[in-house]
């Protein structure tokens, strides 16, 4: 369903850059702020498709300022978002720029994170395909008609240096399938806010490394809160929203706001939430609330729970007050998890004089058109085959199934196109893992052994940490094998980065 890869050609895309902050973007068929605060969250800029197709020429270069690896687009330190159609082709060209001899440090791919495209090379494969420096490398990805329209991204995959690349330095760019708006009509009458958040680092770039894990040219796992406070102060890292810390957020109370928020963080599991006002879930990892049939196509939550890589796309509704703040909440990811404390992403302010911001109907989005037909929509059959997948640590690595990932490991399963799967996902460390799949999307059946009251899709989500009576944490999953497109070897692994590059992967090979 979700696409197949080929070499195109065709006119080239439109790149939109971002306006000054005091003139935000204007979205078709929506008002702009009235006025924009100083310091206003920054928009990237786009490249829409043309004819389409949309054409992306990037570079990754080191920045010698602060020692981090990068991707360009026409400015540094700069990766457009890609906007496109179902139907669309996006077409990326990446010249890799940087030094060499540094192992592969330097190294550089992209994976297409939930697009469900083939794994095979000119496509989204991480296992075979790179650039060293001074190399280029060019991918073509088809978006079906009947993709699912919603929010994705794109990200290098280098094995053993992914948490450096992304975690750390940042590179990351989002994708946007259009669409959802026709689902849900009022969407498109709200200003959108893409967000992309990350926590990026100091470099520790220029030289061979030997970390203290003594695991040569690979970043090190980070201090782990065994001190029994996995709420205390993150170390050394600096969450940003769009590239900016602290951003100003401008909404008049009760406005409603369109929010589509990457965690595009290496480690952190994001508990989103607005001061005075409650969230409007409409999509989770690209895919409507309401693609799996029976659940609700709106949820009115708190906060939004979005694990590393994972995407949420709610609305916020202003509040009364004058001064708000958009926050991440302390989240525990058990005793010998990274410390994720609350904190502030962005102030929230009202505009400075009254303005013509649209209104949208108070209540619940209304459904309008209805989603693509495919095999995310359609009724599940009966699992094919279950399995056992066992989530743990020991000696400095991070294993699934008693394994440290290996290149040259053959697959740890093969399963079949045109099948659905049972998988039940078991983790037996203090510490929350990130369950991941490339090429697909699964529902979420179970937590720890509980329905989840609305089962979902989802490409990420939390596995809870072993409990306190020693039973493992648990899911249940519904492994969704019926793309034939996805035929090929791919990988599944833990999206918290240092646990990923330091073994906590596995090959799957569908046939």
């Amino acid at each position: 369903m979700f696409g197949l890869l080929a070499g195109c050609a065709g006119p080239a895309s439109t790149p939109i850059y971002p306006a000054p902050q005091n003139a935000p973007l204007q979205r078709s068929g929506v008002a702009p702020a009235p006025d924009s605060n100083p310091g206003e969250l920054p928009e990237p800029p786009e490249v829409r498709s043309v004819g389409g197709i949309a054409t992306v020429d990037l570079s990754a270069d080191l920045n010698m300022v602060s020692g981090l690896p990068e991707l360009n687009y026409k400015m540094p330190g700069v990766t457009p978002t890609i906007r496109v159609n179902p139907g669309d082709s996006i077409v990326v060209n990446l010249i890799n720029n940087m030094p060499p001899g540094y192992g592969e440090k330097y190294d550089m791919n992209l994976h297409f994170h939930g697009m469900g495209s083939s794994p095979l090379p000119p496509g989204d494969d991480v296992l075979g395909t790179f650039a060293r420096p001074g190399q280029k490398l060019h991918y073509v990805v088809h978006v079906p008609k009947n993709q699912e329209p919603g929010l994705y991204w794109y990200h290098p995959h280098i094995h053993g240096q992914v948490n450096f690349q992304v975690g750390e330095s940042g590179i990351s760019g989002a994708i946007v399938v259009n669409g959802l708006e026709h689902h849900l009509p009022g969407l498109a009458r709200m200003r959108e806010r893409l967000i992309i958040v990350r926590d990026v680092g100091i470099a520790r770039t220029l030289r061979t490394l030997e970390d203290e894990d003594g695991m040569r040219d690979m970043e090190p796992v980070r201090p782990q809160a065994i001190n029994g406070d996995p709420c205390g102060p993150d170390i050394g890292l600096t969450p940003t929203l769009n590239g900016v810390a602290r951003p100003v957020i401008t909404i008049a109370p009760g406005e409603k706001q369109f929010f589509r928020v990457i965690n595009a963080t290496g480690h952190k599991t994001l508990k989103l939430a607005v001061d005075g006002t409650k969230l409007e879930l409409v999509a989770i990892d690209g895919f409507a609330l309401d693609t799996y049939h029976g659940t609700p196509a709106t949820r009115i939550e708190p906060t939004a729970i979005v694990p590393p890589a994972s995407r949420a796309e709610f609305v916020v509704t202003g509040p009364q007050s004058r001064l708000a703040r958009f926050r991440t909440l302390c989240y525990d990811t058990g005793i010998g998890g990274d410390r994720d404390p609350n904190l502030v992403l962005a102030i929230i302010r009202q505009p400075g004089r009254p303005g013509n911001a649209q209104r949208v109907a108070p209540g619940p989005l209304k459904i309008g058109g209805s989603l693509p037909d495919n095999v995310y929509t359609e009724p599940l059959p009966p699992p094919s085959a279950k399995r056992v997948v066992v989530f743990s640590e020991g000696n400095k690595h991070f294993l699934i199934n008693g394994k440290v990932f290996s290149m040259n490991a053959p697959p740890m399963f093969v399963v079949h196109t045109g099948t659905v799967e049972e998988w039940r996902i078991a983790n037996v460390s203090q510490e929350i893992h990130d369950f991941h799949i490339h090429q697909i999307h699964f529902v979420v059946k179970q937590i720890n052994g509980v329905d989840v009251e609305h089962p979902y899709w989802a490409d990420s989500v939390v596995i809870p940490h072993r409990r306190s009576d020693g039973r493992p944490g648990t899911l249940l999953l519904l492994m969704d094998f019926r793309d034939p497109v996805i035929k090929g070897t791919f990988v599944f692994h833990c999206h918290i980065l240092d646990h990923e590059d330091h073994g906590m992967m596995a090959k799957i090979q569908a046939i």
